[in-house]
């Protein structure tokens, strides 16, 4: 493999790149730093049988480096990929050099997994101790500090379980009068469960009913980290294994392309909105990292119609699974409301829509930020 040149633009070193695949010339191009400290990219030719040929290009680029033929047009990339096998080439960055050997996309998994961990250990405490029921309506004390919202209702139903200690639901109606007294006070008193609730009770009356300083209320004490920490918390093994698996596919080609600082504030920024509308809709009882996931889809989908130079390796039938995934729990969650809506049934299906569509959105519009392209280190 021979180096043949350096660009200073990364889409006439993918516009080149893109006429030598066409050409039958393989090669693949890295990034790094001008002495000015300037981004500059470097192509490299894999097969030394093909430089020569490949250098006569090169010094007709450097003649006219907006010749047509060498422009990254749509037309031009895709009649340069190969349609009746799998392409043998690919628009790719070459290894990554040795440097920074932290990733923040390794830590999020890590992290996350650990998480989920102690949660389960708890989780098992709790069921022992006190029984199902407490598991059902309660938190562990991991979730009390990480969920989006602590409200005096979770609090309440806590105390309830102290005073009287139900191991199921069924031993709620073997209570004295008094104890199920307390209990319909308990599950009755007036909390933001989401607009989605609002609207399945046709009334606003829980929201005029609503204690002041109730929406956003440990946020608005100072417990800014809950804007983001519900992502960090799954529900089941399944939940943290379907996430973390399109983490680890699709968090890490961002990271690789933008940067661990850059990445760090894209996490935050999909995280906080997605959780911040999906409290608004359904209430703080939410969790897990899909919103992030679905951000980084919009994302990487964006970037390639606007940037295909940056070489995102996200396939379209990837991009229309998790559209049809999204699709399919968002009529599910339709229906179950639809038939709560008409009382023909209370069927509750516990999906983070909202944060799914409003992530992915998110995502969308930052791809079309120029902060967040791969040549702007």
């Amino acid at each position: 493999m021979r180096l043949i040149g350096e660009f200073k633009d990364e889409r006439q070193a993918f516009g080149f790149q893109a006429f030598l695949q066409k050409e039958g010339i393989q090669s693949l191009y890295d990034s790094g730093k001008d002495a000015a400290d300037l981004p500059i990219y470097r192509l490299w030719i894999i097969e030394e049988d093909d430089f020569d040929k490949a250098w006569a290009f090169y010094q007709e680029w450097q003649k006219d480096p907006h010749d047509v033929r060498f422009e990254p047009t749509k037309d031009k990339i895709e009649a340069a990929a190969p349609k009746a096998e799998p392409p043998k080439w690919k628009v790719r960055m070459a290894a990554k050099r040795p440097g920074s050997s932290f990733s923040l996309n390794n830590f999020i998994i890590l992290l996350c997994g650990l998480l989920y961990f102690l949660n389960s250990l708890q989780e098992g405490a709790i069921l022992k101790q006190k029984g199902m029921e407490a598991l059902q309506v309660g938190f562990t004390p991991l979730e009390k500090k990480l969920i989006f919202d602590y409200p005096e209702y979770f609090v309440n139903f806590e105390k309830f379980l102290d005073q009287y200690p139900i191991r199921t639901p069924e031993e709620i109606k073997e209570l004295s009068v008094e104890g199920q007294a307390c209990f319909e006070k308990v599950k009755n008193a007036p909390t933001w469960k989401g607009f989605t609730e609002l609207i399945m009770q046709r009334s606003w009356k829980d929201y005029d009913a609503l204690p002041p300083g109730t929406l956003f209320g440990k946020i608005r004490q100072g417990e800014v980290w809950r804007l983001f920490t519900p992502v960090l918390l799954h529900g089941n093994l399944l939940h943290i294994l379907f996430n973390m698996a399109w983490v680890w596919v699709l968090g890490r080609q961002i990271e690789q392309r933008i940067g661990i600082f850059r990445y760090l504030i894209f996490t935050l920024i999909i995280g906080v909105i997605a959780n911040v509308f999906q409290y608004i809709a359904s209430g703080p009882e939410f969790l897990g990292y899909s919103g992030i996931v679905m951000g980084m889809v919009g994302f990487i989908w964006m970037r390639q119609k606007m940037a295909p130079w940056e070489g995102y390796p996200l396939q379209p039938t990837i991009v229309r699974f998790i559209l049809i995934y999204v699709i399919v729990l968002l009529v599910l969650e339709l229906v179950s409301l639809g038939l709560d809506f008409f009382h023909v049934t209370e069927l509750y299906a516990n999906i983070a829509n909202t944060a799914h569509i409003i992530g992915g959105l998110t995502g969308i519009v930052l791809a079309r930020l120029p902060f967040f392209s791969r040549s702007s280190r």
